[in-house]
């Protein structure tokens, strides 16, 4: 199985592919430009180039809590689904309280940084930059990888 995890957003994104339980690919995305439907189209190519590059099977998405759900949000989500249909992918969409409750040790976006870091060494160099930076930039990104990371985890014991 090959999952694509998205931390779904219209300034950055995250993705993080999963193969077989092994981390193969994982980025942040930035998208500076102001929204427009061309915009949301541009996102949605980005993933699908590594849906298809991957040969994905299931795109978990992690999107905002349902408060935070603007216009373009809900258009970006919207492209993801057709995207996803369009491929016969399986998908999930999961928020940041979900995986608090399904890890139980991520209390925020530090502890959720820590967690994918120890889940996945090859993430250390990125997790210890993240803790120097003022700024975060690769949040989205551990998010993404968290997420694949549940649903890999959901999939093999059911």
């Amino acid at each position: 199985m090959v999952i694509l995890g998205i931390s779904i957003g219209t300034r950055s994104s995250g993705i993080a592919i999963l193969d077989n339980g092994r981390l193969v690919a994982w980025n942040t995305l930035s998208f500076r430009n102001v929204w427009s439907e061309k915009k949301a189209e541009r996102i949605v190519a980005k993933y699908d180039a590594y849906l298809r590059k991957h040969k994905v099977t299931c795109v978990v998405l992690k999107i905002p809590p349902f408060t935070h759900h603007t216009e373009a949000v809900l258009s970006l989500i919207k492209k993801v689904q057709e995207m996803v249909v369009y491929h016969g992918c399986m998908v999930e969409y999961t928020t940041k309280a979900e995986i608090k409750a399904a890890i139980p040790e991520v209390k925020n976006t530090q502890t959720l940084m820590h967690k994918a870091a120890s889940l996945y060494p090859v993430l250390i160099p990125e997790h210890q930059q993240e803790l120097q930076n003022k700024n975060r930039y690769h949040d989205k990104m551990f998010e993404a990888v968290i997420v694949a990371h549940l649903y890999k985890s959901k999939s093999r014991d059911s």
